[in-house]
């Protein structure tokens, strides 16, 4: 068990952090996908938990990347979002948790400055970044849940202006320096920071500005359609755990415009009933593209449990000679 944990990717991570929010967006519309995908998101972070309290070395010597040690921060964003649940029915537990995730983000964010920041060099930005930085403003989206909105909406801010910072930086080294074939689905989490910081402003603001947010939510889907045209290139590539970043960018993205209506319908703002329909369709993109990575990366668990098999077969053959 122990060499199958070791070789369980740190990305898995963001597989779980995709599916725990496809839940809590399909929850109006099914229960049981609510609870099925929280499942799976349960499933997956603990395979991640596993990998980190058994693998401490493998650990250091992943986070020694710049994208594994960023991307990390999706176990911590997938944590936040099972707490939410986990609190209508073990509300303490579930907010003693949350804590612990945001507080161990913070702390991620701020080791990451001083160990790959401070070395800076272009060629070594990612999309990833993204998440070590904006995606905090996950606390803000489930801080309601625990009655933190003021708190929340600080976080937000705090997301925000790190995520105008680091799209002129990510967006420069794309243009400046070729991304290797293994990071280039990293390019889909381009359509979540913006998205997120939309779900995370319209959670925490009592009366959110309508102009604000259709301008967040105009740019999301613009970043959206961006990613589109380059997904049928990422989705010929060969299995990589970079196929992670093609799960929460995808919800997230979905849920952002989802909220937005509802908050223009709350404030008797008319608007085209088409959108209704750019819901749907965004939604069974999420739910295409979260079931896809979770079947590969199923898949490749599947794989690497029947090599470890074959190995430990030979070894005894050996051993019986």
């Amino acid at each position: 068990m122990c060499e199958f944990l070791k070789k369980v990717p740190i990305p898995t991570g963001g597989v779980a952090l995709g599916l725990a929010a496809l839940g809590i967006l399909l929850k109006p519309i099914s229960t049981v996908a609510y609870v099925v995908c929280g499942l799976c998101a349960l499933a997956m972070t603990i395979l991640v938990a596993a990998r980190l309290l058994s693998d401490s070395a493998g650990i250091r010597q992943d986070f020694e990347n710049p994208i594994l040690a960023s991307v990390s921060a999706t176990f911590l964003m997938a944590t936040m979002q099972l707490t939410t649940y986990l609190a209508p029915y073990a509300f303490v537990p579930a907010f003693g948790i949350w804590t612990c995730a945001v507080i161990a983000h913070f702390v991620l964010m701020a080791w990451f400055t001083v160990y790959h920041l401070r070395k800076f060099d272009l060629k070594k930005v990612y999309p990833t970044y993204f998440i070590c930085y904006v995606g905090i403003i996950v606390a803000s989206v489930s801080s309601p849940v625990y009655g933190l909105q003021a708190l929340g909406s600080a976080i937000f801010w705090f997301g925000f202006i790190a995520y105008a910072v680091l799209l002129v930086m990510v967006s420069l080294r794309y243009a400046k320096h070729p991304v290797e074939e293994g990071a280039r689905p990293l390019f889909c989490i381009y359509t979540a920071p913006m998205s997120l910081s939309l779900a995370g402003y319209l959670a925490t603001e009592s009366i959110p500005n309508p102009v604000f947010a259709c301008v967040l939510a105009v740019l999301a889907q613009l970043l959206l359609v961006v990613v589109l045209f380059r997904l049928p290139h990422f989705l010929r590539l060969k299995f990589y755990p970079s196929y992670a970043a093609m799960t929460f960018p995808f919800v997230i993205t979905a849920t952002a415009l989802d909220r937005t209506l509802a908050m223009l319908a709350n404030a008797g703002i008319i608007y085209p009933a088409a959108l209704h329909v750019l819901v749907g369709i965004e939604i069974a993109l999420a739910c295409a593209m979260v079931g896809y990575v979770f079947v590969r990366y199923v898949m490749e668990f599947a794989r690497i449990a029947r090599e470890l098999t074959a190995e430990r077969s030979y070894v005894r053959e050996l051993a019986a000679e």
